[in-house]
């Protein structure tokens, strides 16, 4: 096997991870666009997170194979979906919402570039203030819960 011919292999098997990463990313966009005001808010958080996570490895991997990322035009315009944008009421800590949106605002611009390692880059910093978010809600959802449960028992006693 030559070695333009494992380059290619390569190349190959860097695009079904490409394709397998923007599938998984448009899975937890529209779980997002369908999802209800639910408790499974930071549930969607972390696939979001997730999905960006894998599209990060994805894109460094397809940097690293010599291939390029289509710049999408309009991208810089480009809103998450409503229970992700801001003055929806979102549920968790302010300072990590503004970590996100700007997140939303590096990746909208780099998938509006050329590069792929800027792509791989925003998606990593999308992928981190969505853990993040995801933390922090599931810890505030805990402490609901803990709550709602010590008033119940109050009640029954």
């Amino acid at each position: 096997m030559s070695f333009s011919d494992e380059l290619e292999r390569e190349r190959e098997r860097v695009t079904r991870l490409v394709r397998h990463a923007s599938a998984s990313w448009a899975d937890a966009m529209r779980t997002h666009k369908i999802a209800p005001p639910d408790a499974g808010f930071a549930q969607r958080l972390r696939g979001l997170s997730e999905a960006a996570g894998t599209e990060q490895v994805a894109w460094e991997q397809a940097h690293a194979a010599g291939l390029h990322w289509r710049p999408v035009a309009g991208a810089d315009r480009s809103a998450p979906p409503y229970e992700l944008r801001p003055g929806t009421g979102r549920r968790g800590p302010e300072e990590l919402w503004l970590r996100f949106d700007s997140a939303v605002k590096e990746l909208n611009r780099a998938i509006g570039g050329a590069s792929a390692l800027v792509v791989a880059s925003a998606f990593g910093a999308m992928s981190e203030a969505s853990a993040d978010l995801a933390d922090a809600i599931e810890a505030e959802d805990a402490v609901a819960r803990e709550a709602l449960a010590r008033s119940r028992s109050r009640n029954i006693a």
